[in-house]
């Protein structure tokens, strides 16, 4: 991908998670403010496709975007109290919040304005997933197979607390 391609990509991402992300933090809906932190998680994985960090990417909308925000959503959806409830905020805690981020942002600037950023000069990965594919069968075996052994004896678990209880 040409450069050109790439840095347009970047800023489109960007525009897209600073968009998202401010949703979140105004949203007056709670379901809508959930929607919006899965469209944020959604513009960081593109970020990963975008620097060949495909299986970060893909883990990222499957544990991200997939599994947490599916969970909070359910969460707003299955309590009564939370569905129609609309957010409001003091005009004291807006005060604090702009002196807050004006005051970050100033230490950010201070910070970078000294800072070298250097182009690592390394070459990129062919393919990541393969790689990492293989080190988990090869080098990572042993924590990969008990790691798999405790997620299956969690999900015994569960099925054996789930009949129990259902029947009662």
């Amino acid at each position: 991908m040409g450069d050109t391609v790439s840095l347009v990509i970047f800023f489109a991402l960007a525009a897209m998670a600073v968009a998202s992300a401010i949703m979140v933090i105004t949203g007056r809906n709670l379901f809508h403010s959930a929607m919006s932190l899965g469209a944020y998680l959604l513009t960081i994985a593109g970020y990963y496709f975008l620097l060949n960090a495909d299986l970060v990417g893909i883990m990222q909308v499957f544990v991200y975007v997939g599994g947490v925000v599916v969970v909070v959503l359910f969460g707003i959806m299955l309590t009564a109290q939370l569905t129609n409830v609309r957010l409001t905020s003091a005009m004291e805690q807006r005060w604090v919040t702009i002196v807050s981020l004006v005051s970050l942002a100033g230490l950010l600037v201070f910070v970078a304005k000294d800072t070298v950023f250097r182009i690592s000069q390394l070459a990129p990965v062919a393919d990541t997933t393969s790689c990492i594919g293989r080190m988990f069968m090869t080098d990572y075996i042993l924590p990969f197979e008990v790691i798999s052994v405790l997620l299956l004896a969690a999900l015994i678990g569960a099925v054996i607390i789930a009949r129990e209880e259902g029947g009662k």
